[in-house]
């Protein structure tokens, strides 16, 4: 039997998506040792980067990409907002054609349309896209779009077959895209929550430092992690008096688009001055004692989003929350979106919903000792329940329906 996984991200972005699909990845090669399992991405992987970086072991599966090289003509184009959805159908078409050399095809699915041509499918969703997008424009403006998109729609309904309803299983990653899944796509979901680290030993917590920690990918736009809000949120609470704690701020960089750049500039001006302190691409090493020495742990993707018009830039899950509380940290964090599934609020950590709440949330924890030690111990006990070990076997467990049916078919084909 040979097993695929798809990513239209795995070779370009390193984040939560990219250890969810990866740990997955293991667990399948783990759990169905008869099965080949190859993993199929629009570009080359540096296999050993993932692997320092987001803790995976990837042996034993092999890779394939749909082109040889990142960048190039491909890069440039992708830089080119009007031209995005054609050259996004483009990679999609050109990976569609290659799937139907599986005998099952295990997709994750965000944003670009989902396909399949092998024998059986699952979806990883990392968050559910509109199957049919309504009308955004009036006038002329409404007829120069539909212009302009009739015939990527025409290419996508003729060449990528019935997207989502090719599938056989649909699991995602919270109970909030579980809902959202049902919503938009009228189907249920399995949850399975994402894999964390937990480590077994406890926090050495009298060398805890008075650091409060966000860790994020550095991007703008849509699912953006808001660093510039906190940056402003800690340099408003030192002018108030705050005095001896730093903010981290650590993530990979993304340099997609001019509009990725001028944010994390616009990150870095607004640190200076300020014990704000940016790792830009830091190693999983280097995030891991981050975490470790770190009091306070900050998030706040999707302030200032509308969660009905826009679900999809809330936070999916919380994982970099769970991987600090998991460290002893204690998390103060934007109460929407997955996080609601994360933090237990006044018990494990703190939810707030205006900048004014995370300052004053913050610096009741900067003054009081005690109430951070027995917060944090709360916080790492709770961790547990979103282990790495729990993942594995759910996963498996979540696939294996789909792998026996394959099975018990095999005679007939031979």
């Amino acid at each position: 039997m040979k097993i695929g996984f798809y990513s239209p991200f795995m070779g370009s972005t390193f984040g939560g998506g990219e250890k969810y699909f990866g740990v997955a990845a293991e667990a399948v090669r783990d759990g169905f040792p008869e099965a080949e399992v190859e993993v199929l991405t629009p570009v080359p992987v540096d296999v050993e980067a993932y692997e320092r970086m987001l803790a995976l072991d990837l042996h034993g599966i092999s890779f394939r990409s749909v082109y040889r090289e990142r960048g190039g003509v491909k890069g440039r184009l992708n830089r080119i907002p009007i031209l995005r959805r054609y050259r996004d159908l483009v990679v999609s078409l050109q990976a569609a054609r290659l799937t139907q050399a599986y005998d099952l095809l295990i997709a994750m699915v965000y944003v670009l349309p989902a396909f399949s041509r092998a024998r059986r499918g699952v979806i990883l969703c990392q968050f559910p896209y509109e199957l049919a997008r309504p009308a955004r424009h009036t006038g002329l403006m409404a007829l120069v779009h539909r212009l302009y998109v009739l015939p990527a729609l025409w290419l996508r309904q003729r060449m990528l077959g019935r997207e989502v309803d090719d599938f056989d299983r649909v699991i995602c990653q919270s109970q909030y895209v579980r809902t959202w899944v049902e919503r938009l796509w009228h189907r249920d979901a399995l949850v399975v929550n994402p894999p964390i680290d937990v480590p077994d030993e406890p926090p050495d917590w009298p060398r805890k430092r008075n650091t409060i920690l966000t860790v994020g990918r550095f991007f703008a736009g849509g699912h953006n992690k808001r660093h510039d809000l906190m940056v402003q949120a800690f340099r408003e609470l030192c002018d108030s008096g705050l005095q001896d704690w730093e903010l981290h701020v650590a993530g990979s960089v993304h340099s997609t688009t001019d509009a990725d750049i001028r944010y994390l500039d616009g990150v870095r001006q607004l640190a200076s001055g300020y014990p704000v302190f940016l790792h830009e691409d830091a190693s999983r090493d280097e995030v891991m004692q981050l975490y470790r020495e770190a009091s306070i742990y900050w998030h706040s993707a999707g302030y200032g989003v509308d969660g009905e018009s826009r679900p999809a830039d809330l936070e999916h899950f919380g994982m970099t929350t769970v991987e600090a509380m998991a460290q002893g940290a204690v998390p103060v964090v934007i109460a929407q979106g997955g996080q609601l599934e994360v933090v237990v609020e006044g018990d494990t950590g703190y939810y707030w919903r205006h900048p004014d709440e995370l300052k004053a949330r913050t610096f009741a924890l900067t003054a009081d000792a005690t109430l951070r030690r027995a917060m944090g111990e709360r916080a790492r006990q709770a961790s547990r329940r979103f282990s790495r070990a729990r993942f594995v076997d759910e996963m498996v467990n979540a696939i294996r329906p789909v792998v026996e049916s394959l099975q018990l078919e095999e005679p007939a084909r031979t």
